[in-house]
């Protein structure tokens, strides 16, 4: 029998297993995703991917090669990989130093995934900080010296926000120290998850405005957490619903 899990944890680049991904459906009852959401070139290669994993750190890169689980901790093993198939958020809890946060380069060395996504929470952390952030100020002051930018030009996608992007491969989204949180962040993420869908406030406001102006304003561009590289959001309301890597714009 073929093995059926992707990741071993094991510290080798699985380049079958990255295939096996690219083409592993998820369960109905997790299927977000339209096809033609992906931004392919001439050639069927999604650029926005391929431009993400040249900014992967070398010390990230390193992480995962030395990270190790041994073959016998296959409760460890099967979880990760449960987790992947199901499209299901995986808690890992332990004592520190023991290689929570490592599992995740470990995941994404392994598989191919780019850079690791990451979001250090603390006490005061809320969902809005995961999802996006726009700078009111920034644009208020260029409207004041008569600049004209559209409005995606101020908003930056979050760690969490970015990983709702639709790829051909799944995004490794760490959200290190959670039990620091708000005791409604987590109950606030398990919904987002859940759910599949956040909306873009500012975007939505401007999308009902050129509807109103009958504008023919139909997508935004924002900046992503994968320092310069743009994401477009297309379909007016601003809403991306999505779950990492199956997802569509609506």
């Amino acid at each position: 029998m073929t093995d059926w899990r992707l990741f071993f944890g094991n510290g080798k680049r699985n380049e079958e297993g990255t295939k096996q991904l690219e083409k592993l459906e998820p369960p109905p009852w997790r299927k977000f995703d339209n096809q033609a959401d992906i931004s392919l070139d001439a050639k069927g290669n999604d650029w926005r991917w391929q431009a993400m994993k040249q900014l992967t750190k070398p010390k990230d890169i390193r992480r995962g090669q030395n990270f190790r689980i041994s073959p016998e901790a296959t409760d460890v093993i099967n979880a990760v990989n449960a987790a992947i198939y199901l499209r299901r958020p995986l808690l890992v809890r332990g004592k520190p130093g023991s290689g929570k946060t490592s599992l995740a380069y470990a995941i994404a060395y392994e598989l191919g995934l780019g850079s690791v996504l990451s979001w250090a929470i603390g006490a005061r952390s809320t969902l809005q900080e995961g999802l996006y952030h726009y700078d009111a100020l920034a644009r208020l002051q260029d409207t004041n010296q008569n600049e004209k930018k559209d409005i995606g030009e101020y908003i930056t996608l979050g760690s969490v926000g970015t990983a709702f992007l639709p790829s051909l491969l799944p995004r490794v989204l760490l959200l290190d120290e959670i039990d620091k949180s708000d005791i409604n962040l987590p109950n606030d993420l398990l919904n987002l998850f859940e759910e599949g869908e956040f909306k873009i406030a500012e975007l939505e406001r401007r999308s009902e405005e050129a509807q109103e102006n009958r504008e023919q304003k139909t997508s935004f561009t924002v900046y992503t957490q994968d320092r310069d590289i743009k994401a477009q959001i297309s379909g007016g309301l601003g809403t991306l619903l999505c779950f990492p890597h199956h997802c569509h714009d609506e």
